[in-house]
């Protein structure tokens, strides 16, 4: 009977424990870790244009900024995207060597405010766009001549480039419409990001831990028994 009874409330026990672990909040690491303050993250601005000069016909792309982006220098650094809207059917507009030009602009980082200049980002976009459906205009980045920005410190600083992508196929409006592209950060001095367990993770945890002790008791009970 004292058996039965040990077990019985070795089960109400670890239900219990599991429940409780299962009633924490659920907070994404990325919550977390992803704010202004937490140490190691970039918050920056991308702002640019297309330029009007080597368009023949409607200029139908436009580029998509990108506002206090929060983000993680070790990894890939978005740097907005281009649009590309639909002509009227038998309309065509070309685009010889039209200049484009990015402003990469970091405000902080680990919260603490940066006040370096804007970095150039320089292309040109070549092609055609026929109708709503075709689009032939590929985007081509030049080499960035000056990308080193401090990181906060002097021990810590960054230096933008381009993947090895530079050269991307802009999607017509039948696609969706958006091409999207990124950077790279190189960086010294900057310690990798580490990421925080969810509190329901940690929980859970404690609730194993729980559970195994209280089964070590019951069965150390049994045997005095």
């Amino acid at each position: 009977m004292r058996m039965t009874r040990g077990w019985t409330g070795l089960r109400t026990a670890v239900v219990a424990l599991g429940l409780l672990a299962g009633s924490v909040p659920r907070v994404e690491a990325d919550t977390i870790s992803q704010s202004p303050t937490a140490d190691n993250i970039l918050q920056y601005s991308v702002a640019g244009a297309v330029t009007s000069s080597g368009i023949t016909g409607s200029n139908v792309i436009s580029y998509v900024p990108v506002q206090n982006k929060l983000i993680d220098p070790a990894s890939n650094i978005p740097l907005g995207s281009f649009q590309v809207a639909p002509l009227p059917t038998g309309q065509v507009t070309t685009y010889t060597n039209t200049p484009i030009s990015l402003s990469f602009v970091p405000t902080s980082f680990s919260g603490t405010a940066l006040n370096d200049t804007p970095i150039t980002v320089t292309g040109h976009l070549n092609g055609q766009v026929s109708g709503p459906y075709q689009s032939s205009v590929q985007v081509t980045f030049d080499p960035i001549s000056s990308g080193k920005f401090a990181l906060g410190s002097a021990s810590s600083n960054g230096s933008l480039s381009m993947l090895p992508d530079s050269q991307k196929l802009l999607v017509p409006s039948s696609a969706g419409g958006l091409t999207t592209f990124e950077g790279q950060i190189t960086s010294t001095g900057i310690t990798p990001h580490a990421s925080v367990p969810e509190p329901s993770t940690i929980a859970l945890f404690l609730s194993t831990i729980g559970g195994l002790g209280l089964r070590r008791y019951v069965q150390a009970r049994r045997q005095r028994v």
